[in-house]
């Protein structure tokens, strides 16, 4: 087998699809296969090898073996790794090893993103207010910020983190080893909670900034950025609630009116080749923009919004945020749907939306964003916080 590292900016990093792969074949094998000589069957793509040298007779050998498709599939995961088609690339591994399309890692940059979801604290923080009973599970807890937080400031609680990423679960149980936190983690699908925990004794699950995750990558009934997956998600938490227990959402949302539109005065020069590669490559929906004057666009509110969640976090994020749609409700149209989907018993206690810290002051020096009549306007509000009682 070839090496089981590879470097990524200067630093020498482990073939994590490498190890995905390996980790999912010893999975499928028993000692008694490995002791009889028997391989997996389950795919000829991998198989492993034990080897017994005459001056080491006490020590066995084993390594693994990829076909010459997975390595050089694996390679193109890598050097996809800064591109659009780095998802793709990824999916087709998947399909490859035979594992789920929605079991969607960052693989290679998971400890960057988990230590930029860990400087989120300070807005996750105001959740904790709405949080009751004793039992709270948070839905994709990236880093564990919020199981932190819970355990700090909410000690009578006991916290569980819940992630289909076998990379998450296994940075967070590290976590937990080194730091002696008491807080468990579970690798299990946000749409099927009730395989995990028993229905009704659950007291909060808490949905921080995840929602809008799930609409843009699990693919329910074969079709991703679907509303459906997200009542799925939320029905699939409050059938594990208990009587007076919360559904807490802090998320994205789109503005009103809809039809309001907006101009943006690009600063920097590469800025409208951004737009334009943008407007390729999203996927959620089709990018909508008017060049109205040099380095200057007049564009539906919530397309420039969609775009601008994007260009504030740079070219390090580009690959993901631009596969991720962050509005996918006005707030008047989440309430209405959670609502009929939850049905009666369901009491939306909290509404409220702001605009998150931060976005004003990144994009400062990057536009100028104007009304349609080119005066200087505020962002909209990004960002939502409902809070459901059953």
């Amino acid at each position: 087998m070839k090496t089981m590292y590879y470097d990524y900016k200067g630093a020498k990093k482990v073939n994590v699809y490498k190890k995905r792969m390996i980790e999912k074949y010893l999975s499928e094998l028993a000692w008694a296969d490995i002791l009889e000589g028997r391989l997996n069957q389950g795919n000829a793509h991998l198989k492993h090898i034990i080897e017994i040298k005459p001056l080491l007779p006490d020590t066995i050998f084993f390594t693994f073996q990829f076909s010459a498709a997975a390595e050089k599939l694996i390679e193109f995961c890598v050097e996809a790794e800064k591109s659009p088609l780095y998802e793709k690339a990824v999916l087709l591994l998947f399909d490859l090893f035979e594992l789920r399309r929605d079991a969607y890692d960052r693989f290679h940059n998971e400890e960057e993103y988990l230590a930029t979801m860990n400087q989120t604290a300070d807005y996750k923080k105001l959740m904790l207010d709405y949080v009751v009973g004793r039992r709270v599970i948070d839905i994709g807890p990236g880093g564990g910020v919020m199981l932190d937080l819970i355990e700090q400031y909410l000690p009578d609680k006991l916290p569980i983190g819940i992630d289909i990423s076998s990379n998450v679960i296994e940075a967070l149980e590290r976590k937990k080893q080194l730091e002696g936190h008491r807080w468990d983690v579970i690798k299990g699908d946000a749409l099927n909670l009730k395989a995990y925990v028993e229905p009704g004794t659950i007291d909060t699950v808490i949905f921080s900034s995840i929602l809008h995750e799930l609409y843009s990558y699990i693919p329910f009934e074969g079709k991703k950025f679907n509303h459906d997956t997200v009542a799925a998600a939320l029905q699939s938490a409050f059938d594990v609630l208990a009587p007076g227990g919360r559904i807490i959402i802090r998320d994205g949302i789109m503005t009103e009116p809809l039809a309001q539109k907006r101009r943006i005065r690009f600063f920097q020069d590469e800025a409208m080749e951004w737009l334009r590669r943008y407007a390729k490559d999203f996927e959620g929906r089709t990018i909508q923009y008017e060049i109205v004057a040099p380095n200057e666009v007049m564009m539906p509110v919530n397309d420039a919004m969609e775009f601008l969640y994007t260009y504030t976090w740079g070219e390090e994020a580009y690959v993901h945020e631009v596969q991720e749609q962050f509005g996918y409700f006005t707030p008047s149209t989440f309430t209405s749907f959670i609502l009929e989907k939850l049905g009666p018993q369901a009491n939306i206690v909290v509404s409220k939306h702001f605009l998150q810290d931060g976005y004003t002051e990144a994009l400062r020096d990057k536009i100028s964003f104007m009304d349609e009549e080119g005066n200087t306007v505020s962002l909209p509000d990004s960002t939502c916080l409902i809070v459901i009682e059953k």
